[in-house]
């Protein structure tokens, strides 16, 4: 597929060496990181991910000999090679990429504020929809988003989900092929649905 570059800075952003950013279509809004590196001479991991996968890390590495001569040197890909993709550096780039670019371009993809302390029925109403909202989003690390969003820890926010679900605003189902699913009580939908009426 081809790929349209964009210029970061016309959004303000500086990516680390080596990235690039991309577009699917000519005017279109950031959507893919990439970047190069050098395995060894003529041989190199083409790091991919897209901004609005369900998780955050690559989603295609490609590795490519870009001469003869390197794919003869080396005997063509190895596994040494492989071993040697950077993927860790990787995902922790792409981690604060792609969650810059949603906070900053799509807001309201982001989990709602909380307050510093969550005690009230309003409160858990709130962590247990934003987990349902996620699941349903095919979102597979709600508990990473949700704790990232909120500026806490994954176990304070997969805390914050466990006492919601112990007071009955979350009713978590079974998995269904391979995915998370969950849904809220009644309890929660009136609370919510006040909350809507409100304006709060």
């Amino acid at each position: 597929m081809n790929y349209h570059e964009l210029d970061p800075s016309a959004y303000g952003w500086e990516l680390p060496a080596g990235w690039k950013l991309y577009a699917y279509e000519p005017g279109g809004e950031p959507a893919i990181l990439k970047a190069t590196y050098e395995l060894t001479e003529g041989c190199v991991a083409v790091v991919e991910a897209h901004v609005h996968a369900p998780y955050n890390g690559p989603t295609r590495v490609t590795l490519l000999a870009e001469s003869e001569d390197a794919a003869n040197q080396s005997d063509g890909i190895t596994t040494e090679m492989m071993r040697s993709v950077p993927l860790g550096e990787a995902r922790k780039v792409i981690t604060y990429w792609v969650n810059r670019i949603r906070s900053e371009l799509s807001p309201e993809s982001l989990p709602a504020p909380l307050p510093e302390r969550i005690s009230t029925p309003e409160d858990y109403a709130r962590v247990a929809s934003e987990y349902v909202r996620l699941v349903k989003s095919n979102e597979r690390r709600p508990i990473e988003v949700m704790a990232q969003a909120w500026g806490v820890s994954k176990n304070t926010a997969s805390s914050r989900l466990r006492r919601a679900r112990e007071k009955g605003y979350l009713i978590q189902m079974e998995h269904s092929q391979n995915r998370l699913s969950a849904i809220l009580s009644e309890k929660a939908e009136e609370i919510l649905t006040r909350l809507n009426k409100e304006g709060c």
